[in-house]
């Protein structure tokens, strides 16, 4: 119980910035481009995938496969949590 109570009180002495943690949104291939060729954008949980590609500029129609912490999402409107790690990549044509 006490080592509860230490960090309880360690927990509530720290700023509320470092307790939230954000989504990681990391596109593979030429999807880069739309983030200026960064490897990866940090972005506030709460949003759906669909969202978050919305706000990075990216439309989510480009986009063909959304991999949330190493799960493959089937669905665009999936709420991403604190500390998610996504990767999307892009539809490949050819022929």
């Amino acid at each position: 119980m006490e080592k509860l109570r230490n960090i309880l009180s360690l927990q509530s002495s720290l700023p509320l910035v470092s307790l939230i943690m954000p989504v990681i949104l990391r596109p593979v291939g030429h999807l880069k481009s739309y983030l200026k060729d960064q490897k990866e954008l940090v972005v506030p949980a709460g949003l759906s995938v669909r969202e978050t590609l919305r706000a990075a500029g990216i439309p989510p129609e480009v986009v063909a496969l959304v991999v949330v912490n190493d799960v493959h999402q089937t669905d665009k409107d999936t709420i991403l949590q604190d500390g998610d790690i996504v990767r999307i990549m892009a539809v490949i044509g050819g022929g």
